[in-house]
């Protein structure tokens, strides 16, 4: 496989056409075309990429303005950043929400974290030796989150660290509970006044009408070659290469602190509950350590998501951050519930998860195997 094109020394206007023409090669190699939206913040992206090396080639100190892209889910932001990430070439660090906060914790340990020290230290770590901080799927939910947001912010402004942040929410969405977002105002101002903001927002989810059909080309072909599975009969499994395991094959895995006891755990394959992994006090921590260690994921027993009440709130909320985790890490997830497992339904209350609809887009790149299915349309769609 020829390695992506890197932009060559030469003017700003070079160096901008070239990761131009590298994006759209990327498009046109997963066989589609960019959008307007998508163009224009291509070219926005492109032009920061020259001014970023005009930095590099000349040791200015003045950082160009940071890039805030949001819109509707599957619009092609993750994409488009990650495009650009990778013909960029230079000194980058790329990071998910729930991966920052797992590196922040984690450069944290031994150090006075009364005092904010041991934060601002872990900021410093994150931002070191860095010319370019890529931040994919930025919100705030949580007014404590809101508060590292902010330092980590004001950190790169200081550090004069330009950021890419992806988002499904515009600044002014951000950390949308009336009881505090008022707080969380002073940083949206400054959101504002560091970065220009581009809004994508195309006319459907890709994640759902693949160019092709499939989800060759999104760059989470492992997630996307995962199933639902409903109700999971032992037929529908044993196609798919999947038998359940019997109970002498449970162990308890404590991948951080939150011991999680789990019905297999074979090299490369967790089998596990929807009750025992989102169900208890697990966090995305845990999530992300079994993450590195587990390639393909099982879930078993995923109550239908039209059957809720207050007291699942929180598993659900748990379950969307396993689905942000596993399609960030690009790993191959089943789900198996009695059904109907369709997430396509409007988020009644504050039972589930407040950010549904790009759970939704992410479970769409999954196929479906239903008791209707006959053996040979299941196997034709692939496993």
């Amino acid at each position: 496989m020829t390695p992506p094109s890197r932009p060559a020394p030469g003017t700003a206007r070079e160096t901008a056409r070239t990761l131009m023409d590298g994006m759209e090669n990327d498009a046109a190699g997963s066989g589609f075309e960019l959008e307007s939206s998508q163009r224009q913040a291509a070219e926005r992206l492109a032009a920061f990429g020259a001014q970023i090396a005009g930095r590099r080639r000349t040791f200015s100190r003045k950082a160009p303005r940071s890039i805030y892209l949001h819109g509707p889910v599957g619009r092609g932001k993750t994409w488009l950043m990650d495009s650009f990430h990778a013909r960029l070439g230079l000194r980058t660090r790329r990071v998910h929400f729930h991966d920052f906060f797992r590196k922040l914790h984690a450069g944290t340990r031994g150090l006075d974290a009364v005092n904010g020290t041991a934060i601002q230290h872990s900021i410093d770590a994150l931002l070191a030796d860095t010319d370019v901080l890529f931040f994919d799927e930025f919100h705030v939910h949580d007014v404590g989150d809101g508060m590292f947001i902010s330092r980590l912010l004001r950190t790169a402004a200081q550090q004069r660290v330009p950021l890419v942040v992806t988002s499904n929410y515009a600044p002014d969405d951000l950390l949308p509970n009336p009881l505090w977002h008022d707080h969380f105002l002073p940083t949206i101002e400054a959101i504002k006044e560091m970065m220009d903001i581009v809004e994508i927002n195309g006319s459907w989810d890709f994640r759902r009408f693949p160019a092709d059909g499939s989800t060759s080309g999104t760059g989470f072909e492992a997630f996307g070659s995962g199933r639902i599975i409903s109700p999971g009969t032992p037929g529908q499994l044993g196609r798919l290469g999947l038998f359940r395991p019997p109970p002498s094959q449970r162990r308890v895995l404590s991948p951080t602190t939150q011991p999680i006891v789990v019905k297999n755990s074979d090299p490369d394959l967790l089998w596990v509950s929807f009750e025992e992994l989102c169900g208890g006090l697990t966090s995305a921590s845990d999530f992300l350590a079994l993450a590195d260690a587990y390639t393909t994921w099982v879930i078993d027993d995923v109550p239908s998501p039209s059957i809720t009440d207050s007291a699942s709130a929180p598993a659900w909320q748990r379950f969307s951050n396993v689905v942000d985790v596993l399609h960030d890490q690009d790993i191959r997830l089943f789900l198996i519930g009695q059904g109907p497992l369709d997430w396509d339904i409007g988020a009644a209350g504050n039972i589930l998860p407040v950010d549904l609809a790009r759970i939704a887009s992410r479970l769409a790149l999954l196929g479906r195997s239903s008791v209707d299915d006959s053996p040979a349309r299941e196997e034709a769609a692939g496993s």
